[in-house]
């Protein structure tokens, strides 16, 4: 088994076994955050919790990563594949969050995990199936079907992908925008018209009621809500990079006034919970355990008769007393 890479050291891909590229994108808080991607499997790699440190531009920038390796052909994945640190074996680990079920292929030795661009869509909750009707719009509309993960074309009636597996899906742009500027921050987009959340059967540009099955396009203002090509998705929300990059360097007053008034409202609770672990603190320091039996130091110091206080005292005159006779 091959040692550890460092963080530093250009890394391959475990699948393929070829050199993946490096993105150094922006995170929170002005730090960066590496994520390596490999263009030929279409597999991201995060060593321990980059995912969620990414932050609007960052997604962007990764999104449009994806897009462009869409380009070269998928290499499928081989039930042997190891860590892109150490080689180990992988596991299939699945989650759950508030979009639903996801999973991952962890390194066993803990190195970090891959995940589709599929499925780090999926856990972002920016995709949802694909319909019949679905299909039957894009076949009239653009001629053909395509894998949201590989880009490979799909038949009307494929249950997964032929060339990797995935499951027919489309990318939610409307929530993918949401997901860009969670604060909306940036200049008002039609998409951050209606305050609510995007619902199931609900516009995220305008609120409109969607009928079942049929969400690609918004009848009410024809925004694109819906899209199987990831460049396509990209391109949509391409024109928000420069905002997001400006706002990360430097908030607008009322995003800042947000994040502080969500920290107020949250002061009570880290007070409470720092006084918990205080008291924790504080009653380990106190007690200690001697056969089997919790005994409290603390005691010692008190006031008033305590007779294993004294027993102390006495040996400590009785050790004085010897050394120094």
């Amino acid at each position: 088994m091959a040692a550890a890479a460092s963080a530093d050291e250009a890394i391959a891909c475990g699948n393929c076994h070829e050199p993946m590229r490096q993105l150094l994108l922006p995170g929170h808080y002005g730090r960066s955050v590496e994520v390596d991607l490999c263009s030929h499997c279409h597999l991201v790699w995060f060593d321990l919790t980059e995912t969620a440190r990414l932050s609007g531009a960052a997604l962007l920038d990764l999104i449009g990563a994806m897009a462009a390796a869409q380009s070269l052909p998928h290499r499928t994945l081989d039930p042997q594949a190891g860590c892109a640190r150490c080689g180990a074996a992988l596991k299939t680990v699945h989650n759950r969050s508030r979009w639903g079920a996801s999973l991952h292929l962890e390194c066993r030795a803990g190195h970090g995990a891959y995940q589709s661009f599929a499925q780090f869509l999926q856990e972002k909750g920016l995709l949802r199936t694909m319909s019949r009707l679905d299909r039957a719009r894009l076949l009239q509309t653009q001629g053909r079907i395509d894998c949201v993960n590989c880009g490979a074309a799909m038949g009307r009636d494929d249950e997964t992908c032929g060339y990797c597996g995935s499951v027919p899906s489309l990318l939610d742009v409307a929530r993918l925008a949401r997901a860009l500027d969670p604060e909306g921050a940036l200049e008002p987009q039609a998409v951050h018209r209606d305050a609510a959340r995007q619902q199931a059967l609900q516009c995220g540009a305008c609120g409109a009621a969607l009928p079942p099955g049929l969400a690609v396009d918004c009848a009410q203002c024809g925004a694109t809500l819906a899209i199987s090509r990831l460049a396509d998705a990209h391109a949509r929300v391409a024109t928000l990079g420069p905002a997001l990059r400006a706002h990360a360097q430097k908030p607008s007053p009322e995003v800042v006034k947000r994040r502080l008034e969500a920290l107020d409202a949250d002061l009570p609770r880290r007070r409470e919970y720092a006084a918990q672990m205080e008291a924790e603190a504080a009653a380990r320091r106190g007690h200690h355990r001697i056969g089997g039996e919790d005994w409290d130091w603390s005691a010692l110091l008190g006031r008033g008769t305590n007779p294993l206080r004294a027993v102390f005292i006495a040996l400590a005159i009785w050790f004085v007393w010897y050394f120094w006779r």
